[in-house]
């Protein structure tokens, strides 16, 4: 997968983010001559297994394109896909709909799409350097909550934030309450629009 560099971004730090090493990452980016000097804006290629479930998500997405874009009405809810992080969505959208969340407000396919650009699928990702993290409550987690929204969102029972599938809870809850559905997140109709993705 592709990131791009933001300012305070280290190489160190962005390895640890997507579970790789800062060899691997100089490896696979051959314009980095100096491992401690890397540049804002400029585009890192980040290495991995990560990078195969980002390609088992996406040879999907043609099949879904349309229901992505669509905002009103009901959306195919798409397959969930394939692995671990596949699995971790489907438990979260089982308890979701188990609690009155409707299917058509959660696509599978965005959900990874989410996971896939927030933590690469890492639970135990954190964000160390952002202006969440300077204020006290880094974004964690697969989905990259902070601590106040995971509180807000969670479900009863589901109260680890670092757990996997109580993350996926409570940021596809927030997603809803705040955006309408998973498919309106900025970030997501970004990526269908072809502007890339942002976070939300």
């Amino acid at each position: 997968m592709d990131y791009k560099i933001k300012s305070g971004d280290t190489l160190s730090a962005l390895a640890k983010r997507f579970n790789t090493d800062v060899d691997s990452l100089v490896k696979a980016n051959p314009n980095i001559t100096n491992k401690d000097l890397i540049y804002a804006d400029a585009t890192l290629n980040i290495p991995g297994s990560k990078d195969e479930f980002q390609a088992q998500g996406v040879s999907k997405g043609p099949d879904l394109t349309g229901g992505a874009q669509q905002t009103q009405g009901a959306q195919p809810v798409g397959d969930v896909p394939p692995g671990q992080v596949g699995d971790w969505i489907k438990q979260a959208m089982d308890i979701l709909k188990a609690n009155g969340v409707p299917t058509d407000k959660m696509n599978p396919q965005d959900i990874a799409k989410i996971i896939q650009h927030e933590s690469s699928g890492n639970p135990n990702a954190i964000n160390l350097w952002d202006s969440n993290a300077q204020k006290g409550t880094p974004s964690i987690g697969l989905m990259q909550t902070i601590q106040p929204t995971f509180d807000a969102y969670k479900l009863p029972g589901h109260d680890n934030i670092r757990n996997p599938v109580d993350n996926i809870i409570a940021g596809v809850r927030y997603s809803i309450e705040r955006y309408g559905s998973v498919s309106n997140v900025p970030g997501i109709q970004g990526l269908n629009s072809g502007s890339g993705y942002v976070g939300y």
